[in-house]
């Protein structure tokens, strides 16, 4: 499988800010790519240099095989960018559809082809009816769907996605989730998406990277990711009497990361669960504690996420 992005020590300078510090990362054509971090970190300076809106400090990126620094002209054709805030870059005045058609046009897309494509996103994107509203009458949420739809009319080989669902109700965003899964299982399009939402990216993306500070410092397929919360999962204790006895004596034992007490639960890490979840229930029977449920706290990608960006602001 061939890299469709290849970020190659990509570093921005805005005077002495370093907004992105020779960062390295591929990915694989027809896959969906996520970029997580806090405000600040760099992930919008990502998009706007791999759409060549920026030119690098140092280092580069291929986008399609084509390099950002000498091929700024050719990336551009085979991309499609939804930047943040993307209903801005919209014209108000215009009609949905006479927005679309511009942009069609602008891309280069044949003019036989246009009304069709056209019609196939709105209909998609449940806004056909509002073809001819003037885009600056529809709700933020209407404006990013249609923006979503620009994006995509030209059918790029390249989508690259800045918060393309933080302005939707969660009916539309269900849609575009589901669009840009066909569309990379489909048509082999590739997507490059930033997201604050950690439950969408790790329901859509094959990979992820966590940014802070202008530097990855967390990179993986999702499920490699979901395996290294395995040894982070917690586990809780629901027992009948004295829950402070029970948590002096889960906290007495060696295997026991943490724990703490929410009213009648023990909130418990444990190393190597599998080892030693039998054991520690036994040990709190033989003291005469009441165990009435057991159950694991199911980890997801937030607790990795916030556990990398508390360890690599340190």
């Amino acid at each position: 499988m061939s890299e469709e992005v290849e970020i190659l020590g990509l570093t921005k300078n805005f005077g002495e800010l370093v907004a992105l510090d020779h960062i390295e990362e591929s990915v694989p054509e027809g896959s969906i790519f996520g970029l997580l971090g806090p405000n600040g970190a760099g992930k919008s300076t990502t998009i706007r240099l791999l759409c060549t809106l920026l030119k690098p400090t140092d280092g580069t990126a291929k986008v399609g095989g084509l390099d950002i620094r000498e091929s700024p002209v050719k990336v551009r054709e085979i991309t499609g960018v939804l930047p943040e805030e993307g209903n801005h870059t919209l014209y108000p005045s215009l009609t949905v559809y006479e927005n679309l058609e511009y942009f069609g046009r602008l891309y280069g897309v044949p003019d036989d082809e246009i009304p069709g494509r056209i019609q196939d996103l709105l209909t998609f994107m449940e806004l056909w009816e509002r073809k001819d509203d003037k885009t600056g009458t529809l709700s933020t949420g209407n404006r990013q769907r249609v923006a979503l739809c620009r994006a995509l009319l030209h059918n790029p080989r390249v989508l690259l996605l800045d918060e393309p669902t933080s302005a939707l109700d969660p009916v539309a965003a269900k849609r575009v989730r589901e669009l840009i899964m066909s569309l990379s299982q489909k048509y082999r399009q590739t997507f490059f998406i930033n997201s604050h939402n950690l439950a969408e990216v790790q329901r859509i993306c094959d990979r992820i990277a966590i940014i802070d500070k202008g530097k990855i410092i967390l990179t993986g397929k999702t499920t490699e990711l979901r395996e290294k919360l395995h040894g982070q999962q917690e586990y809780r204790i629901r027992i009948v009497g004295d829950p402070s006895k029970a948590e002096s004596l889960v906290r007495s034992v060696d295997y026991v990361e943490s724990a703490s007490t929410e009213v009648d639960t023990i909130v418990v890490r444990i190393r190597d669960p599998l080892q030693n979840n039998s054991k520690l229930i036994r040990k709190l029977l033989d003291a005469g504690v009441n165990v009435v449920e057991f159950s694991e706290e199911e980890a997801s990608l937030e607790d990795l996420y916030l556990e990398t960006i508390k360890g690599g602001s340190s």
